[in-house]
């Protein structure tokens, strides 16, 4: 299960890390993909404190995978499921409910997985050391 989890976990954090990647270096295009479409570089500096942002917790999280520290990437992992609500609150703020909504519904269901299934087998592998 451990493996499983870990795996799940590597998965989204290089996905976490290639949207910040691609919000940092291609601002207007990764706009559009958040829910707030851009025209210039000068509009889109938010776009890219948001990739930095991204970028650097899947880097944080995929060392957290290579230094074999399950409780801080499940911390880390927990910690992050107020993001999506909150880029869904800037969104909402902006232009009101609408599609826009659905990615970041999704990477919020994807969090709480990753998240839950996390816990899940560090409890179980701290089971396992106790007997």
């Amino acid at each position: 299960m451990k493996r499983a989890a870990t795996g799940l976990a590597a998965l989204a954090s290089v996905v976490i890390l290639a949207l910040g990647l691609r919000a940092f270096l291609d601002p207007v295009s990764a706009s559009a993909a958040f829910g707030l479409p851009m025209h210039t570089d000068a509009e889109t500096t938010f776009v890219r404190i948001y990739g930095a942002r991204n970028a650097f917790l899947g880097a944080v999280a995929l060392g957290f995978i290579g230094l074999g520290m399950g409780r801080a990437l499940a911390l880390l992992f927990t910690l992050a499921t107020v993001l999506p609500l909150l880029d869904a609150v800037v969104i909402v703020s902006r232009i009101g409910v609408g599609r826009e909504l659905v990615r970041h519904a999704v990477i919020l269901c994807v969090l709480l997985a990753t998240s839950a299934s996390l816990w899940r087998a560090n409890a179980s592998a701290t089971a396992q050391n106790r007997q």
